[in-house]
């Protein structure tokens, strides 16, 4: 996890572990079912890459506390939140120089990520975080290509096991079992590096 403390410009320890931490235990304390999803879940597990964001995820039923407990621990959100609607899908608050982004999610795979996120630690707190099968299903319904490499890293450099994560897609979404297997052999069998031009000849 210390690959996350570095400012990659300045090569000097952020405060990010340190609100990190501040984050996790607000909504412990305040019993908010949540996941660690995104890149830090990935650090949690063995695969780190740099980020500055602190991803978690929770249900609609729990979106008001979980902003209220972040909010209560010194993390302000970047736009008004309004109360008297349902809540939004994305939320990101701000404490110094370091984000918490809150995905709020009303489906699936985010209600079994929150419900079966395993007990891992996070910069040394014990917080619920997503299995590396977990963020493959995410990665899964992702457009973001940074996600379809963290895929790839999980499926090549990790042992997840891709096929609890077919067991789940056949039970809840079995159109996606295709999408699936062609991001593993894709994962497995990438392309070659195109050829190099010849060197100039020189005048």
């Amino acid at each position: 996890m210390e690959i996350l403390e570095i400012d990659v410009v300045t090569g000097k320890k952020t405060t990010f572990a340190a609100d990190s931490r501040r984050a996790l235990r607000a909504l412990l304390k305040a019993e908010v079912p949540f996941a660690v999803i995104g890149a830090t879940a990935l650090a949690a597990r063995g695969l780190p890459r740099m980020t500055k964001d602190l991803d978690l995820v929770v249900t609609t039923d729990d979106a008001w506390e979980a902003l209220s407990s972040l909010e209560a621990a010194g993390f302000v959100s970047a736009a008004p939140i309004d109360r008297s609607d349902e809540p939004e899908p994305m939320y990101v608050l701000t404490r110094g120089s370091s984000e918490v982004d809150l995905l709020v999610a009303s489906g699936e795979p985010e209600s079994t990520v929150v419900a079966e996120a395993s007990i891992t630690k996070v910069f040394g707190v014990d917080a619920p975080t997503a299995t590396l099968e977990h963020l493959v299903l995410m990665y899964l319904y992702s457009n973001q290509l940074r996600h379809h490499a963290d895929l790839a890293r999980i499926v090549v450099e990790a042992k997840a096991d891709l096929a609890e994560v077919e067991r789940y897609l056949a039970e809840v979404h079995p159109e996606m079992l295709s999408v699936l297997r062609e991001r593993v052999h894709f994962a497995r069998n990438p392309p070659p590096a195109p050829a190099r031009p010849p060197a100039r000849k020189r005048s």
